[in-house]
């Protein structure tokens, strides 16, 4: 059988060795080569002066909740949830996407306990189907104070998406609500009353049995192990902090909020992850560490898009433009760095062997970043 092919010229193709103005040539969906021409040949696509990227990869996006609860009190069909979720990260630039999914309680009046399956099945039904344009893949955020973490994690064991889990530990006072003034001040932003702020506050601290956080984290541990998955350390605050997670075998520091641990972290060989909204806004929305000084310390590995899929692009040429990085090292963040943090070996870079997971990103007159068309193993999808 003859060999599918596809040759697309760009004046701006991000490679591992950095910016080549040639021909990316495309076979049965992977880079076959990158071939440096002055010029587009007549039988190739020309995307001019439009960047050829890397498909973005994302290990963090609570983007699903919001789809399958669009509202405070109003569920959406979870399958059409799912096909939103995954067309707006589509669009996004993203091509392989780790939904991340909270094991605790609730938010925004949404019972994630509820939720956790309807949208896990979904996504499933909604893959075999292939009616995603993205590669969806399972992060299970793990709330170690949650006397039901196991019984919530143990059932999606042998979900072949399953690829990340993360331990973490959402107690105010202490990692990403340490400073208890602030969160009050988001609370009464967000519209919550005095009585309903107490009633969190002592809710949350009634929660936190030493004996179940311990007992749970050790279980999660154990259980990456065995099933040999990636573990995250999440909202990391203090050295001692990052000293268990590199013990537990955390391979990345997902969100630590001190700039003191972000350095530690990466002094254990653990990849430092940080949302792309703290780096587009200039800073965290709970006050803690912001991703542009972990950039400027040189403490910043990978960029996730959190809560906003827009961002990772954003921020990656923001790091072109506005701190100097090269555009194979910004795009790094948002692409190989983290398909290597989480053990894929497959995606990430435009270079021969690659799947061809590529996006054409046209800069506009205000500098935004636009992805103009979004392939995947190469095929266009968005």
């Amino acid at each position: 059988m003859a060999r599918q092919e596809t040759r697309i010229f760009s004046e701006n193709i991000v490679t591992p060795g950095g910016l080549v103005r040639g021909e990316v040539v495309v076979q049965d969906g992977q880079v076959a080569a990158v071939e440096p021409r002055a010029e587009a040949p007549a039988a190739a696509l020309d995307w001019g002066a439009d960047w050829l990227i890397p498909g973005l990869i994302d290990i963090h996006t609570d983007n699903l909740e919001k789809h399958y609860q669009p509202r405070p009190g109003a569920l959406w069909d979870a399958y059409g949830a799912a096909m939103a979720h995954d067309g707006q990260c589509a669009t996004a630039g993203i091509t392989t996407v780790f939904d991340s999914l909270s094991l605790h309680g609730s938010k925004d009046g949404l019972n994630r306990k509820d939720a956790l399956g309807p949208m896990i099945a979904a996504m499933d039904a909604a893959d075999a189907d292939r009616a995603l344009r993205a590669e969806h893949l399972l992060h299970l955020r793990c709330e170690v104070t949650n006397p039901e973490l196991l019984s919530l994690l143990e059932p999606h064991a042998d979900n072949p998406r399953l690829k990340l889990l993360s331990v973490m530990d959402h107690t105010p006072g202490q990692r990403q609500t340490a400073n208890t003034e602030r969160f009050h001040q988001r609370m009464v932003a967000a519209g919550r009353s005095q009585d309903e702020i107490d009633e969190m506050l002592a809710r949350r601290h009634a929660g936190r049995d030493p004996s179940v956080a311990y007992s749970n984290r050790r279980s999660v541990v154990g259980f990456a192990r065995e099933y040999g998955l990636p573990l995250a350390a999440h909202d990391d605050e203090s050295l001692e902090h990052v000293e268990e997670a590199h013990d537990d075998g955390c391979v990345i520091a997902e969100f630590p909020v001190t700039l003191k641990a972000a350095e530690a972290a990466r002094g254990y060989g653990m990849a430092v992850a940080m949302g792309g909204p703290n780096f587009v806004r200039g800073g965290s929305h709970s006050g803690n560490l912001s991703a542009r000084e972990a950039a400027e310390a040189g403490a910043l590995d990978i960029i996730a898009s959190d809560y906003v899929p827009l961002s990772m692009l954003r921020s990656a040429f923001m790091l072109i433009d506005d701190l100097g990085w090269t555009p194979e090292r910004a795009l790094a963040t948002v692409s190989v760095n983290a398909a290597r943090s989480v053990g894929l070996t497959d995606r990430g870079e435009i270079a021969p062997g690659q799947l061809a997971d590529m996006v054409r990103v046209r800069r506009g007159a205000a500098g935004w970043p636009a992805p103009a068309e979004v392939w995947r193993r190469g095929l266009r999808v968005a």
